[in-house]
């Protein structure tokens, strides 16, 4: 079977599985509706076959964390994969266009998820040359500081990893939507907590650097940017950039290496 037979197989396996958690769940757990080509072809960046799959299939995983003291329904935290935010709408109807800005901007990235504890989480994306094909790489996330962390090398890794996080979280629960939220986050977060550091590099510093992929994205930074390079890192990895202030990302080399810019900056 093909590289590309693989992946398809992989992520049909993957919305399985997703599928069963939900059934099983008893309400804890719900899909929200799969998205339409036309709707993925309004974005600000083509869709590649192997990621329109999954969101074909899925459009997003509701998660029960409590119950609403109103009416003692479930409360949910959501992953989107048609998030708001993408069109810079921010949650509550508000202007979200800086968190696209300071994710790199329209079309080089795609939030999938606002967490409770103010993290947004994204997929680097690459447009081609022709500008009708692109590749979506590793799954990202930052806070309003200057950490931000690399959660997984591609959104169908990301996605199978929150999905055996909560098939198992769901068998734990046994229906207790309190016992469900505590299993799920202790699991799925423990990559995020235990994963290794990645020390930035300063622009300046990573120019003269031996290898020729980092001379290259240094370049392209101004002096006061700097770098983070996760080429051989597996699985979750962080880096704190040491700005003064808020910074802007971008990804370079498949998203393999990560930048940073003290905002304001406008490339």
């Amino acid at each position: 079977m093909s590289g590309a037979g693989d992946r398809v197989s992989g992520t049909q396996s993957l919305i399985g599985l997703l599928r069963e958690t939900a059934e099983e769940s008893g309400g804890l757990v719900e899909l929200r509706p799969g998205l339409s080509d036309a709707r993925m072809d309004t974005w600000a960046a083509p869709v590649p076959e192997e990621i329109r799959v999954l969101l074909r299939a899925v459009g997003g995983i509701r998660i029960a964390f409590g119950r609403s003291r109103t009416d003692g329904g479930h409360l949910f935290t959501e992953i989107d994969f048609d998030e708001p935010l993408n069109e810079g709408k921010a949650p509550g109807g508000g202007d979200g266009s800086w968190y696209v800005k300071r994710a790199g901007g329209p079309g080089t990235h795609h939030f999938v998820h606002l967490d409770s504890a103010g993290g947004f989480v994204y997929v680097d994306v690459s447009v081609g040359g022709d500008g009708e094909t692109s590749t979506w790489g590793p799954v990202f996330t930052f806070s309003d500081d200057n950490d931000t962390q690399r959660l997984a090398d591609s959104l169908p890794a990301w996605a199978r990893r929150t999905a055996e996080c909560l098939r198992d979280a769901v068998r734990e629960a046994d229906g207790d939507v309190t016992k469900l939220s505590s299993a799920f986050s202790d699991s799925w977060r423990e990559p995020e907590r235990s994963g290794p550091d990645v020390l930035p590099v300063s622009a300046v510093d990573a120019r003269t650097s031996a290898d020729p992929v980092i001379r290259s994205v240094a370049e392209a930074l101004p002096d006061d940017g700097a770098l983070a390079d996760f080429r051989d890192v597996d699985g979750c990895a962080q880096v704190i950039f040491q700005f003064p202030e808020e910074c802007r990302f971008g990804r370079a080399h498949g998203g393999t290496v990560l930048t940073a810019v003290p905002l304001p900056y406008e490339a």
